[in-house]
């Protein structure tokens, strides 16, 4: 009887699990910042980059966003932000003006925004360039 209630909760724990987004070994990191010819970035160095100051809870932030590629010039932008410990999931973009320019040297495209995150805790931001995922950083939001 005992190994019965013990598989039973075993497997149930394991179902619930399962609801989740994210794997609770998976190790979440905040993306680190990085320099390059336009300043510090915090991203995916050479894949996208966001210039942007610390991020608090319910405040609206202004967002340079790079993305390097040819590939993405003159193409739209989207995102999906998922808070890690809630599973809440938001388009954290306001105001934006939607479409990526390229920069002189055609190599990164860029475009500001304006973005909110409603709450505090570790984000988890997916870009996509016409509606196709791009790439994903993770950020830490304050209250």
């Amino acid at each position: 009887m005992k190994w019965f209630c013990f598989l039973s909760i075993f497997v149930i724990s394991n179902a619930l699990a399962g609801c989740s987004n994210f794997d609770s070994n998976e190790q979440i990191e905040v993306s680190p910042s990085f320099d390059n010819e336009f300043g510090e970035m915090f991203g995916v160095k050479e894949k996208i980059g966001i210039i942007g100051g610390q991020v608090t809870a319910g405040e609206d932030q202004k967002w340079m966003w790079h993305f390097w590629g040819e590939e993405v010039q003159y193409k739209e932008f989207s995102a999906v932000a998922i808070n890690i410990g809630t599973n809440e999931e938001i388009d954290p973009i306001k105001i934006d003006y939607e479409m990526l320019i390229p920069t002189e040297d055609g190599l990164i495209s860029h475009s500001p925004s304006q973005v909110m995150f409603p709450s505090e805790g570790i984000w988890k931001v997916k870009a996509y360039v016409d509606d196709e995922f791009f790439e994903e950083f993770v950020v830490e939001v304050f209250p």
